[in-house]
């Protein structure tokens, strides 16, 4: 009997422990709690409030980054501005942004047609208030990208993020409950087999335990075996 509390017990905290491995929080993970401000459980928070950028595109005309929004302005997260035609092209809004962490963090506006990727990358001198645009390009006819250098982003550990993916955290988890039951009983059954000469059943490690298990399970599912006999013959 306390064999058998034992290794439930054990099997248990193995499961645990995988489970607490597995689907942890990693070192660096973004909850978005404003268009412009990204959360990590370690304190290494992004804020581009009161960021408002602009990079010149050709003669009078630029491109206006305002990550935050501010009461009583317009909704465009990103526009450009052509002085000569007093014209403003909307490229994307505050309310269509998602932060998105992978090698790199970055801010993804999309809307029916389009989208637009800021990447935030380091860079140690351009600390609060000093933050600039660059890169500014097509990739496609509907996916534009600039990136805006910032020193909130240097020193992230972002390997391990998990934005976008859980999936993988309960992939590996069960990945990891297979590769263990299938070492359990097929080490199992060979030690049994080759050091204990046991044969058929008997192979398999702890055998009665489960047996044992299984009809408790049983059991308690279906009810006793005079309770199914009496279900049967109704």
């Amino acid at each position: 009997m306390y064999f058998k509390r034992l290794l439930i017990y054990s099997i248990f905290l193995i499961i645990y422990i995988t489970t607490v491995v597995c689907l942890k929080k990693d070192e660096y993970y973004c909850e978005k709690s404003s268009p412009c401000v990204c959360i990590s459980i370690q304190d290494n928070n992004i804020d581009l409030t009161g960021v408002s950028l602009t990079l010149g595109l050709a003669t009078n005309v630029s491109l206006n980054y305002q990550p935050c929004p501010v009461d009583g302005t317009s909704s465009n997260a990103i526009q450009i501005v052509n002085a000569t035609s007093n014209t403003i092209i909307p490229l994307a809004y505050y309310k269509d942004s998602k932060f998105l962490i992978n090698d790199a963090v970055t801010l993804v506006y999309t809307n029916a047609t389009d989208v637009f990727d800021v990447i935030l990358s380091c860079n140690q001198s351009a600390t609060k208030g000093n933050e600039y645009l660059t890169n500014f390009q097509n990739d496609t006819i509907n996916h534009l990208t600039i990136t805006l250098k910032t020193s909130q982003v240097c020193g992230l550990n972002l390997k391990d993020a998990i934005e976008n993916s859980s999936s993988e955290s309960w992939t590996l988890f069960f990945s990891f409950i297979l590769v263990v039951g299938f070492v359990y009983f097929v080490c199992g059954s060979v030690m049994n087999a080759c050091l204990f000469n046991k044969i058929g059943i008997n192979m398999i490690p702890h055998h009665a335990f489960w047996t044992s298990l299984y009809n408790n399970v049983k059991e308690k599912l279906c009810g006793t075996s005079m309770m199914a006999s009496a279900y049967e013959s109704i």
